[in-house]
This record gives C-alpha cells, sequence and structure tokens, in this order.
C-alpha cells in the first residue's frame, strides 16, 4: 500500500503508476482523473482509490522520473 496523498498526484509533472496486488492491473493516474488538488493531504486510500477492474483497494504505487519509464511500466503488462 502507498502512502501518496493527492497533493502528490497533483504536483507530480508525470502520471503516476498505479499496480494493483490482485490483478495486476496497470493504469497511469493523472492529476485529472484523481481530481487532485495542490493541498490535498488525504492518501490514495482515504480517496477511495480502488482497481476499475477486480475492485480491490490493494495497489503498488510507481513514481516516474522520465517518460521512457513510465512507457516500460506500461508495456510490460
Amino acid at each position: 500500500m502507498s502512502i501518496l496523498t493527492l497533493h502528490d498526484v497533483a504536483v507530480s509533472t508525470n502520471p503516476i503508476g498505479i499496480e494493483c496486488e490482485h490483478c495486476m492491473r496497470r493504469v497511469l493516474l493523472t492529476r485529472e482523473i484523481a481530481r487532485a488538488r495542490a493541498g490535498d493531504t488525504r492518501t490514495l486510500q482515504e480517496a477511495g482509490l480502488h482497481c476499475g477492474k477486480c475492485g480491490s483497494r490493494n495497489f503498488d504505487v510507481m513514481i516516474f522520473e522520465t517518460r521512457s519509464r513510465m512507457a516500460a511500466f506500461m508495456r510490460n503488462l
């Protein structure tokens, strides 16, 4: 589980990678999708983030420093 907050998502320059621990689905989370605002200290779990495929609330979070790492994350499904 992650302790990333909506503030972290809002100020990130790249989307955040989310991988469901149950079904292994991978998605990219942007500030628009998460409706994240700077200063919002709720964690992703508190905000109700869940897998759109299986409904699990257990996930790993990946923070990307480069676009190439983000692309590699999505390619390795």
